[in-house]
């Protein structure tokens, strides 16, 4: 009876044993071990969403090894806010938030898109018919995003300056209701609320577009925490293969990704779309070699100057501590 008490405590002391102990990681395919992010994006943009949404139907983050946690955002500061509080690791930011990684907050890991949807648009009634004629015109601007820096350029381009135009900060869907009750002459604003001004006046007057600054291509990309760089460089490199598989997927099956992204977030599959049309994705191949030619850092310097002439940036800064290629070229051997 002794002997059986003994086998009992002896097999609950095991249990108990096991219990407090920490499991062991499960491995991937490949014989890593597994790795853990935290990884934001935007819920309601092609972007954000749409990548997230084919990763997940597409199971890349098991076949990664990566314990994913992954946090919805409505812009892309915030997401850059969360990595300096320490809960975010990798976050998606539009070419208007890139003077905060050139400013050391956040280290940028791969191109995302260049976006063809910043519009300024004047209204029929403003007499306002090219970007010389913007003089003394209200013009309704959301502070820090690229309606900024499409207004920057038009205003370069014209000859003017900031002090020629009535400027009227506003939360970027202000300028859509302003616009459309007269209470402003000319928007600077970006899709898909500049597609919503289309829609709502189709004879508003597109005085800029992206396609007139080739020079200065607005890139949203995917960064990652500077903290995160320094000590998940593992990690990271697993969330730019999921990366490189879904983007690559999504050009190529850009409806499907709507499809995908418009299930996962509710936002209407027509806004999405609207979206897309607007934008020009790059392939893994074409990253790869835009990174090893200097010229996705040339498209993040320029967007460095443009930030220092709006004053969100005091001075330029060398691009290599803020835009890291290698990351994306050891992803891009694992993917080959």
């Amino acid at each position: 009876m002794r002997m059986w008490k003994a086998v009992a405590a002896l097999a609950i002391a095991l249990v108990v044993s096991a219990c407090g102990a920490d499991p062991e990681p499960a491995a991937t395919g490949d014989g890593r071990e597994r790795v853990q992010l935290n990884v934001g994006y935007i819920d309601t943009s092609i972007n954000g969403v749409g990548l997230i949404s084919v990763a997940n139907d597409l199971k890349l983050w098991d076949k990664a090894g990566i314990d994913v946690k992954l946090i919805p955002f409505t812009n892309g500061p915030t997401q850059i806010q969360a990595m300096a509080a320490g809960s975010l690791d990798v976050g998606y930011i539009g070419g208007g938030a890139t003077w905060m990684p050139a400013s050391g907050q956040a280290v940028i890991i791969a191109p995302s898109e260049a976006t063809l949807g910043d519009f300024l648009l004047a209204s029929p009634d403003s007499g306002a018919k090219t970007v010389a004629d913007l003089k003394g015109k209200k013009v309704g601007v959301p502070d820090g995003g690229s309606g900024e820096m499409i207004l920057n350029l038009a205003l370069n381009k014209a000859g003017l300056t900031i002090d020629d135009i009535t400027r009227v900060p506003l939360d970027p869907p202000a300028v859509v209701s302003s616009f459309v009750s007269g209470q402003i002459d000319v928007a600077a604003i970006f899709s898909p609320l500049s597609d919503q001004i289309r829609e709502s006046v189709p004879d508003a007057v597109v005085l800029a577009n992206n396609r007139d600054f080739p020079e200065t291509t607005f890139l949203g990309a995917w960064v990652a925490s500077p903290s995160a760089v320094s000590g998940k460089q593992e990690a990271l490199t697993r969330f730019l293969e999921v990366y490189i598989e879904a983007n690559d997927f999504r050009k190529a099956n850009t409806a499907k990704a709507v499809e995908l992204a418009a299930a996962a977030s509710g936002a209407p599959a027509q806004q999405l779309q609207g979206q897309a049309d607007n934008l020009q994705w790059y392939t893994s191949d074409e990253m790869l070699a835009d990174n090893a030619s200097g010229k996705t850092r040339e498209r993040f310097a320029a967007l460095q100057k443009l930030f220092v002439q709006l004053g969100r940036l005091q001075a330029e800064t060398p691009v290599e501590q803020w835009v890291n290629v290698d990351l994306f070229k050891q992803a891009k051997e694992k993917t080959a």
